[in-house]
C-alpha cells in the first residue's frame, strides 16, 4: 500500500513540476527524485525468474503500446490544427523519444515528445537489467557504470533513438530498487538516513537532476539524493492518514494512465492552444495552467476508468 501511495505522490509532483512559475527550490526538490522514484519502485518488484523475452513482450504491451497511442494522439492534434510542420517534428520526437527541451543531434534540432519519454526508458531499462541480472550478481555496480557512461554520451556526444540512452541512465535507479528489496536492511539506520538527507538537501539547493536531458550536475551525489528522496517518500506514505489512502492508492495504481493523459494536456497547453486561438484571444496564467493540469491530468483518467468499467459491465 505504501508503494502505491509513494507512486501517487511521485505522479502528483511530476504534474506540479511541469507548471511554469513554480519556485526554483521547489522545482529542484521535485526533480531531485520524482522520476528516479518510478525506476526505483519498479526495480523493487523486479522478478529475476522472468526471462528477457517475456520482459520484452510484457513491456511492449504495457509500455511501448501506450507510448505509441499517446504519441499518435499528439500528432493527430497537430494535424487537426493544420500544423503539419509541427506534426512532422512530433513524428521525429516520437522516434527519438526526446523527453526534455528541444536538443540537437549532429546540428539538427530534436523536438521533444513530452513526459511519456519515461515509458520507453523504463521499457529498455527493464530489458537491459534483466539481461544483466542473468550475467552477474554485481548488478548495482555495473548498472552504476552503465548509467554513468550513458549520461556522459547523452550529455556530451549524441542521443540515441527510441529512448535507449535514457533507459541505460535509469538502470542505476532500477538496480537500487532491486537492492533495496533483497539486500538492504530495513529500516535504514538513522545515521545513514541523516547523512543522506543532508546530501539530498545540498543537491536540492545547488544541484539539478533531469534524466530526460541527461542533466546531472552533482553526480554521483544526486544519485544518492534520488534514492533518499524516494525512501523518505516511502516513509511518509506509510504514515498517510487513512482517509486519504483510497484516493492516493487509486492514483498510484493508475500512474501510467495519468502520465499519458498528462502528456496530452501538457502538449495542448504548450502547443496546440496557440493554433486554435489567436495569440490575444487566450492567455493562461501559471495558476490557471496548474489547475488545468491537475483537473485534466486526474479527471480524464478517472473518466477513462469509469467508461472502461461501464463497458466491461455491459459485456458481462
Amino acid at each position: 500500500m505504501a508503494i502505491d501511495v509513494s507512486k501517487a505522490y511521485g505522479i502528483l509532483l511530476m504534474i506540479l513540476g511541469h507548471c511554469n512559475g513554480i519556485p526554483f527550490l521547489l522545482r529542484n526538490f521535485i526533480f531531485s527524485f520524482h522520476m528516479p522514484l518510478f525506476f526505483i519502485l519498479s526495480g523493487y518488484f523486479f522478478n529475476k525468474k522472468k526471462p528477457v523475452k517475456d520482459v520484452f513482450k510484457s513491456g511492449t504491451i504495457h509500455l511501448v503500446k501506450p507510448y505509441l497511442i499517446t504519441s499518435i494522439f499528439c500528432i493527430l492534434l497537430c494535424v487537426t490544427a493544420q500544423q503539419y510542420d509541427i506534426a512532422g517534428q512530433k513524428v521525429i520526437g516520437t522516434i527519438m523519444s526526446n523527453g526534455g527541451v528541444s536538443s540537437e543531434m549532429f546540428g539538427s534540432t530534436l523536438p521533444f515528445i513530452g513526459p511519456i519519454w519515461f515509458l520507453l526508458a523504463l521499457f529498455w531499462c527493464r530489458v537491459f537489467y534483466t539481461y544483466l541480472k542473468q550475467k552477474t550478481d554485481k548488478c548495482l555496480l555495473f548498472s552504476f557504470i552503465i548509467s554513468t557512461i550513458a549520461l556522459l554520451i547523452g550529455k556530451y556526444i549524441v542521443n540515441l533513438p527510441l529512448g535507449i540512452l535514457t533507459g541505460f541512465c535509469g538502470m542505476v535507479f532500477y538496480a537500487m530498487g532491486d537492492y533495496w528489496k533483497n539486500k538492504m536492511k530495513m529500516p535504514m539506520k538513522k545515521t545513514y538516513l541523516f547523512i543522506g538527507i543532508i546530501i539530498w538537501g545540498l543537491c536540492i539547493w545547488s544541484g539539478h537532476l533531469e534524466l530526460a536531458t541527461f542533466d546531472c550536475n552533482r553526480y554521483p551525489f544526486s544519485m544518492i539524493a534520488a534514492f533518499v528522496g524516494t525512501y523518505v517518500t516511502y516513509l511518509v506514505s506509510s504514515k498517510t492518514p487513512l482517509f486519504l489512502q483510497p484516493v492516493l492508492n487509486w492514483i498510484g495504481q493508475n500512474t501510467l494512465l495519468i502520465l499519458c493523459y498528462h502528456t496530452l494536456t501538457f502538449y495542448i497547453l504548450q502547443n496546440v492552444n496557440h493554433y486554435f486561438f489567436e495569440p490575444n484571444q487566450i492567455e493562461l496564467h501559471s495558476i490557471h495552467k496548474l489547475i488545468i493540469y491537475f483537473c485534466l491530468g486526474l479527471g480524464l483518467p478517472l473518466l477513462h476508468h469509469a467508461i472502461g468499467s461501464f463497458l466491461r459491465s455491459k459485456k458481462a
